[in-house]
């Protein structure tokens, strides 16, 4: 055997031999169990004997159902669970969702016989139809190691409105058509509470005035509250121009406002007042004033009476867009004059023409054009910012006019 042959099988033994110990190494490594954390579930939980005799863990019932309850009102039950072993049964509060607490025991042993109670407590912060909570107990019954109590309920704001939207009042006047002021009657209610008081409502609009009286045994039964007031809100024609309007009361109440934080971009059912230690709500009131006029889109205009709202809708800027309505105004036995007149923005053009061929004793027809010229730089104008055109008038029941115009130019 020559020196090449001798090093070859010294490396191939050497090689062989790497093979077989790294083969060897891998095999140990798989075999090693995985070290758990201190923190594990398992550590926390008591130990069961690996013979018997054993306790027996008894909820005689596991789940609670609270009803109905107001958001912000705390309610608890209290939860049996029974020892029916032989021996003491141990126990341990794992994981939970809500506030959980045991009565005192020593060592957390319940002795053969007897029972203890688990409270849990829960407060809603937002309206829920159904919510579950739960917590869970371990014990050292090898038969129910794990114990899942839970309650259940709806949660419901603490207050409710007539015309109700997510905890607030939205209440529609009828239409003004005449010099005679409009009425509505609103409920504010509430199951919860034995009684509360209205301090004040304030109203952002001078056009808007309010009265409150308690409601009557009836009333509160058909709304099924324990207390609760009628608010009847009156709007003056006069004070109001002609159009469609959103304006906002603010009902102040004696309720106690209950210490607490809203998440970043969660709405509530009530504002938060210089004075923290009560309730405000606000009350969003609409209406529309059409007064002696009505007005009537060409076709194809996309037009809405009770806002007075002109929607445009998109179109080419270098070309431009015109809309017709015609305006039907009685009460006034010469021609409709325009005072004053103010519209915004400027690229935005308005003209009135009356009708000389409209033949009414006590009618006069007048033909309105809202014009965007050609050639204007691109625009949009939506919801949220409105072009706009008010109107000041000769006519003693429709001095002021204010139309809302919606449009994209491209």
């Amino acid at each position: 055997m020559n020196f090449r042959t001798v090093t070859t099988v010294v490396v191939l033994f050497i090689a062989l031999a790497g093979t077989v110990w790294l083969g060897r190494t891998n095999s140990e490594l798989k075999t090693v169990a995985p070290v758990k954390p201190a923190s594990e579930p398992d550590e926390k939980r008591p130990k069961i004997a690996p013979n018997g005799p054993y306790p027996k863990a008894v909820v005689p019932q596991p789940i609670y159902f609270f009803g109905s309850m107001a958001v912000g009102q705390s309610m608890s039950h209290k939860f049996v669970i029974k020892n029916e072993g032989e021996v003491p049964l141990e126990v341990q509060k794992g994981a939970t969702t809500c506030k959980c607490t045991m009565s005192e025991m020593q060592d957390n042993l319940v002795p053969p016989g007897k029972h203890i109670e688990v409270e849990l407590t829960w407060t809603p912060k937002a309206a829920q139809e159904r919510f579950g909570q739960t917590a869970t107990i371990y014990t050292n019954d090898p038969e129910k190691k794990e114990i899942k109590l839970q309650i259940e309920g709806a949660a419901n704001s603490l207050i409710s409105f007539t015309g109700d939207y997510q905890g607030s009042a939205n209440w529609a006047l009828p239409v003004m058509s005449s010099t005679e002021p409009v009425k509505y009657t609103g409920k504010i209610h509430t199951k919860y509470l034995d009684e509360f008081k209205i301090l004040e409502i304030e109203a952002d609009h001078p056009g808007l005035t309010s009265t409150f009286r308690p409601l009557t045994k009836q009333e509160l039964k058909e709304v099924d509250a324990k207390t609760g007031y009628a608010v009847e809100v009156t709007a003056d024609p006069d004070k109001f121009p002609l159009g469609g309007f959103n304006e906002r009361m603010l009902l102040k109440t004696d309720i106690p406002n209950e210490p607490h934080d809203h998440p970043e971009g969660e709405g509530h059912d009530h504002k938060h007042d210089a004075d923290p230690g009560t309730r405000d709500f606000i009350i969003q009131v609409s209406g529309n004033h059409t007064g002696p006029i009505r007005i009537v889109p060409t076709f194809g205009v996309r037009w809405d009476p009770a806002s007075m709202h002109l929607n445009l809708g998109e179109f080419s800027a270098e070309k431009g867009k015109t809309a017709v309505l015609s305006m039907f105004v009685e009460g006034l036995d010469e021609p409709l004059k325009i005072l004053d007149q103010q519209i915004e923005p400027g690229s935005l053009k308005f003209e009135i023409e009356k009708d000389e061929s409209f033949d009414s004793k006590n009618k006069q027809r007048y033909l309105l054009k809202f014009i965007i010229p050609e050639g204007q730089p691109p625009v949009s104008f939506g919801r949220g910012n409105l072009a706009k055109v008010k109107l000041s008038t000769n006519h003693p029941r429709a001095k002021n006019i204010e139309f809302k115009v919606q449009f994209i130019s491209l």
